[in-house]
């Protein structure tokens, strides 16, 4: 990365962007100070994980956004997550504890939360509806909402409250106290509603300037046409919305706990075979922790003659990453694990260093006896995290045999095509003579 004392840093409030050096966004992140927020990433040991680490490294330089308020970073960080999709803001794209807020699509819309995994429940009833987020800090979104309620006074009432109070022919004490509008007794239009809906939206998708010059036009043509109580109440909106930095809601400039970070995407590669013979590659595929079969790969090891594993796992990788464009259709890896030693870490590195491709890689090597499970590592930052966290650990060797179980299983198919085909081509030989393929191996016992 080019050195950040190049880079102009504000203590404004802000979303920056890390990029690759295809220009490519790596992370999406919001800060209450620019400058604090980013010189945290270059400060060692501040236990932020080995994700964001890795992003560091592979990051060439960054992209600041300032805003003049902490609330428009939290809802400019969601909508860049959102249209951009980055490779480390994996826990965003996916924790499905985050909030979303929705807007109904009933005559006056009501705007409210949600849990992004109810909202994945509940899709098939929920189409009409717009959503913006995931929004990673859910207080943080709490208090801006209840502060741009202020501003565009949406309802967030249940229709049966909305009835209640409309059947009473009086607002609730939101509408007293000029929190909504009161859409309930005809307080407002549904084209008035409407538009201050729009700006809230606007608003949700980073645009307040935009709002502001709508409002402006808005009170001069009320003003205009002596409707100086809608002038006035207009006023106030752009008032408010230009004084919206000086609201707090408690943006951290400092890394929580990363306990909870794992890769999204880990491959997992094996060899088996029995000298030489019926050679076949296997790999598997963890995404969160949890084995997806349908990404599972097998190789049937083409180019190695004799028991030269090392050679084997070379024809494997080398056919996997012959696959490592967008658009082939396979998910690149956050991290790379082998079944083997340190042999086959150095095969692995030489192999990403030669296709220009950044991904840690961790070898399990079982040792002679098979019963043990010794780590070696291609970058010291995977070895420390690993260390101290053992539960990551414990993922990586079942994911480990995971693949090897795989591989066997081919192996096995392999093996068992070849012993129906050989008893079918002597099944004519002469009587009494012997077939030397009847006593069959047992395919119980054979490992690597």
């Amino acid at each position: 990365m080019k050195n950040i004392s190049n880079i102009q840093l504000s203590t404004l409030p802000g979303v920056y962007q890390f990029l690759n050096e295809k220009g490519e966004v790596l992370y999406v992140g919001k800060a209450k100070s620019l400058k604090n927020r980013i010189k945290s990433y270059f400060v060692r040991e501040v236990g932020r994980g080995p994700a964001i680490e890795l992003m560091v490294k592979e990051a060439s330089d960054i992209k600041i956004i300032e805003c003049e308020s902490e609330i428009e970073a939290v809802v400019l960080e969601a909508e860049l997550i959102n249209k951009l999709q980055p490779k480390y803001n994996v826990r965003q794209k996916d924790d499905k504890t985050f909030l979303l807020v929705h807007i109904s699509s009933e005559e006056y819309p009501k705007v409210s939360t949600v849990r992004y995994k109810e909202a994945l429940l509940l899709k098939s009833k929920l189409k009409k509806r717009e959503y913006f987020g995931p929004y990673p800090a859910g207080l943080a979104l709490k208090k801006s909402l209840r502060y741009l309620r202020k501003i565009f006074q949406f309802r967030d009432c249940s229709k049966a409250k909305y009835r209640t109070y409309e059947k009473r022919g009086r607002p609730c004490l939101f509408g007293d106290i000029d929190l909504c509008t009161s859409p309930c007794i005809d307080k407002i239009s549904i084209e008035d509603y409407a538009t201050n809906i729009e700006w809230f939206k606007t608003f949700l998708r980073g645009n307040k300037k935009m709002i502001i010059r709508d409002i402006e036009r808005a009170m001069n043509t009320a003003s205009k046409a002596t409707k100086y109580e809608e002038a006035a109440d207009l006023r106030d909106k752009i008032e408010s919305l230009n004084h919206i930095h000086e609201v707090a809601v408690d943006i951290k400039d400092t890394f929580e706990s990363s306990s909870n970070i794992l890769f999204q995407r880990i491959e997992c590669f094996d060899i088996s075979n029995i000298s030489g013979k019926f050679a076949v590659g296997a790999m598997s595929v963890a995404e969160r922790g949890k084995a997806v079969p349908s990404e599972y790969r097998k190789f049937k090891i083409k180019t190695v003659k004799g028991a030269n594993e090392i050679a084997m796992m070379r024809e494997m990788l080398e056919r996997r990453f012959k696959h490592a464009s967008k658009t082939s259709g396979w998910s690149m890896p956050d991290l790379i694990v082998i079944d083997g030693g340190v042999a086959h870490l150095n095969l692995v590195i030489s192999i990403l260093n030669h296709h220009k491709i950044d991904i840690p890689v961790v070898a399990i090597a079982k040792g002679e006896k098979r019963d043990k499970n010794e780590f070696h590592y291609s970058d010291s930052l995977i070895a420390n995290y690993l260390k101290k966290t053992p539960e990551l650990e414990l993922t990586l060797i079942i994911a480990r045999d995971e693949a090897h179980r795989f591989a066997i299983q081919y192996y096995r198919k392999l093996h068992r095509k070849q012993l129906l085909e050989n008893n079918t081509h002597r099944s004519d030989s002469p009587k009494g003579h012997r077939n030397p393929l009847t006593k069959v191996t047992d395919l119980t016992k054979i490992t690597k």
